[in-house]
């Protein structure tokens, strides 16, 4: 495994420590990066170096956000919907609910495929029932049930080419790997990697390279892990927080690895002189490839 000396996390958002920080969204048109904080229902924007920094209240727990491709705005997983959102000033315009029969669930993570849909899933809120599901949304708000039951669904990821399709069990401690079709469907789903070894914690938020690997925050583990498409580990970020929970690839040349955290169930200092919450950034040699954006 490579050496990870190098790898020095930098904090860019000093004063903002989430209590559920999630979903780090890269807009390369904008040059701005986007994250949400599930438990206080912000949805976060700064620059790349964490100036310029904003908040918007959603009102509602917000799970994850992605960029839309031809229209301003977004779409967003929220508490009990799927929704559209613009912003200054807020606007929500919910337009599904595919878990309207379980009020005990909520839209977790999600992100888009190349073909512009948008994979989100849910989770029990309780943490105690695998009634969490990926769902497949189409640019008229179609709603199709794919990967699941799961306690706590994370990602998903997709490959580079857009064909492979990486889903995470969090409780499971496992990450799943499917072979995606141009038509959204999933195939061929195997383990991808599990994580037996407590000192790992649990695999959350992901995303891809450009060389096709993937990259696994550990929530309770403070790492960030990097595997080949064959599932090899080949790096390792160590963070100074203990809940990673999602990361992404932005910044100018799309060689910067934001890494968002949270510090929900954690006895804090009172001064809150921790990190836990914050975001961070590492620059690396591999870069990601843009930010795939909602066709609806």
């Amino acid at each position: 495994m490579k050496h990870t000396s190098a790898h020095v996390p930098r904090l860019i958002s000093g004063s903002t420590r989430a209590v559920l920080g999630e979903g780090p969204v890269w807009d390369e048109r904008s040059q701005v990066l986007y994250w949400v904080d599930i438990e206080r229902g912000q949805l976060h924007r700064c620059r790349a170096d964490g100036s310029q920094a904003g908040v918007v209240e959603i009102g509602q727990r917000i799970g994850c956000i992605a960029l839309r491709r031809d229209r301003p705005g977004l779409i967003a997983g929220l508490e009990h919907s799927i929704a559209l959102l613009t912003l200054d000033p807020l606007q929500i315009t919910a337009f599904a609910a595919p878990e309207a029969h379980l009020p005990g669930n909520r839209c977790n993570d999600g992100k888009c495929d190349l073909q512009g849909r948008f994979w989100v899933g849910t989770c029990d809120t309780a943490n105690g029932k695998a009634t969490g599901w990926f769902y497949r949304i189409g640019p008229g708000g179609e709603t199709q049930r794919t990967v699941g039951p799961f306690i706590c669904t994370n990602g998903p990821a997709f490959s580079p080419d857009g064909k492979a399709i990486y889903c995470v069990d969090s409780y499971g401690r496992a990450v799943h790997r499917g072979i995606l079709s141009a038509d959204g469907e999933i195939s061929a789903q195997n383990l991808f990697t599990a994580f037996d070894d407590p000192a790992w914690g649990y695999p959350d938020g992901l995303t891809c390279d450009v060389e096709g690997c993937v990259w696994i925050a550990h929530w309770g583990g403070s790492r960030v892990s990097r595997f080949s498409p064959q599932g090899d580990l080949l790096d390792v970020i160590t963070l100074p927080v203990s809940q990673p929970s999602s990361c992404t690839f932005g910044g100018p040349d799309l060689r910067t690895l934001f890494i968002t955290s949270a510090s929900i169930g954690l006895d804090l200092p009172s001064d809150d002189a921790g990190l836990d919450g914050a975001v961070f950034a590492v620059n690396l040699e591999v870069g990601g490839f843009p930010t795939s954006r909602y066709n609806g």
